[in-house]
């Protein structure tokens, strides 16, 4: 390009056209000189574009080399750089000869009315990408999250509910960090108060005793390994072993404290087998499974089911409603009850479960009334369903919401921001009237009530949507 100013009306000089031109290469891209019509006069590309002919593009609408989706910024800045001179920047995705298409960000300056608009792009390529990137390391950020807290409830749950009393300790200063109820009950003090004390300097033990566990863990601190310690508390005899961990730059003391059995060998005999009741039976089923009232009261619950809401006893659920752990309490524990009196059976019944620690689970229900019982009662086993791999044959939920947010994702730079929005809530309303249609086998009319829509709107969202209900 000889001089991108040598069509203006009032010729620059030529010291001033060159230092111009330069200012003008340096700060963009891709620049372009076109007529108040619209059509490119001229242009320049930076070095980074040299492969692409951009010359073809002389003599035509500059309106026509830009994706459909952003033709309607191009009169906004046309527009804008009218009233004010220079217009703000606005993203195009610009159609290159050879097919491909980049984002450019692009600042129309208004000249004058003879001669046109000069428009200065910047190649956002780079940028999209960067923004790429960190939308897959904020989604892997929160896959790690969450994997870590489920590793943290495991945690929690195993170390709470060993029979073996637990201490961890900082190596170093001997205080405690942690502690299990096993724990507490060997040494008479509740697990809450143990967290903070110096151990063993501040338990309930001899001087003599004292003396020995800090040996014994002197000795695994320096040497990995020592001794183990017998102590006698709360009129029983124990054992006392710690392990050495290396936690970041830190040293941590795991400490075992387990009871020692003095029965005779004749006394520590395997007990005579015996036929499991079906109580036992249901008590460790894999599946959960509980027993509810007429009014939804649980009236008892087996291992798997609390271990599911992340509780501890059935002591801490009975007699609660079991709307309180559903995700959708009002919607799913109606549509639960409903369905139940009309057909006398439930199952596969689709929902989710939220824990104690509101960690959600998807689950399938089935349900049937103990039509024996005195007084009457329902059954409810639950099948956790979190971990199922869906077919694309049309068995999983109605749509694929994660991947459907995936696929938007990589949309980002190519298309608005307004379009990414309108297409994400077209997705989630989809599949949110899709999943109140399965919840009440196609009803149209309880799927509004569930949604909280009118009717008619809900049937104006099935027409747009294509999603097939009956009216009844």
């Amino acid at each position: 390009m000889n001089g991108l100013f040598q069509h203006l009306s009032t010729p620059l000089s030529d010291a001033a056209g060159t230092v111009l031109n330069r200012v003008v290469q340096a700060s963009a891209d891709l620049v372009l000189f076109v007529d108040p019509g619209g059509r490119i006069k001229d242009l320049y590309q930076a070095p980074d574009l040299s492969s692409e002919d951009l010359t073809v593009w002389v003599g035509r609408n500059w309106e026509d080399t830009v994706r459909p989706e952003t033709r309607s910024k191009v009169g906004m800045l046309y527009t804008e750089s009218r009233q004010s001179g220079v217009s703000r920047t606005r993203q195009i995705n610009q159609e290159l000869p050879s097919g491909d298409q980049i984002p450019v960000g692009v600042t129309a300056v208004f000249l004058d009315d003879d001669t046109g608009f000069v428009l200065l792009g910047r190649n956002l390529q780079s940028l999209s990408e960067l923004q790429r990137r960190l939308v897959e390391a904020q989604q892997a950020l929160e896959r790690d999250y969450w994997r870590l807290r489920q590793m943290e409830t495991r945690y929690r749950m195993l170390f709470q509910r060993s029979t073996e009393g637990l201490l961890v300790l900082d190596s170093g200063s001997r205080r405690i960090l942690d502690s299990n109820r096993a724990a507490g009950q060997a040494f008479g003090i509740p697990p809450q108060k143990l967290t903070g004390r110096i151990f063993p300097d501040e338990l309930n033990l001899t001087p003599t005793q004292v003396q020995e566990v800090r040996r014994h863990l002197e000795g695994v601190r320096d040497q990995g390994r020592a001794s183990t310690v017998q102590l006698d508390l709360s009129s029983s005899g124990w054992k006392l072993e710690a392990s050495a961990i290396r936690e970041e730059r830190e040293g941590i003391l795991l400490v075992h404290v387990r009871e020692v059995d003095h029965r005779s060998p004749d006394q520590q005999q395997t007990p005579r087998r015996t036929t499991p009741s079906a109580a036992h039976l249901l008590e460790y089923a894999p599946d959960p499974f509980i027993l509810m009232d007429r009014d939804a009261r649980i009236l008892l619950s087996n291992q798997a089911f609390r271990n599911l809401i992340q509780v501890s006893s059935n002591e801490e659920i009975r007699g609660q409603v079991l709307a309180r752990w559903l995700g959708r309490p009002g919607a799913d524990m109606t549509v639960l009850m409903t369905n139940l009196e009309k057909f006398g059976e439930v199952r596969l019944f689709p929902t989710t479960l939220q824990s104690s620690f509101d960690m959600e689970s998807e689950v399938e229900i089935s349900a049937t009334p103990m039509v024996d019982s005195d007084p009457p009662t329902i059954a409810v086993t639950f099948r956790n369903v979190s971990r199922r791999i869906w077919s694309d044959g049309g068995s999983g939920p109605p749509r694929d919401l994660s991947r459907a947010m995936e696929q938007l994702t990589h949309q980002v730079g190519k298309v608005s921001l307004k379009q990414l929005v309108q297409d994400t809530v077209a997705v989630v309303e989809a599949h949110f009237i899709e999943s109140a249609l399965k919840l009440t086998d196609g009803n149209r009319t309880a799927a509004a009530e569930i949604l909280g829509v009118s009717r008619q709107s809900l049937y104006t969202k099935l027409r747009r949507y294509d999603v097939e209900g009956s009216d009844s």
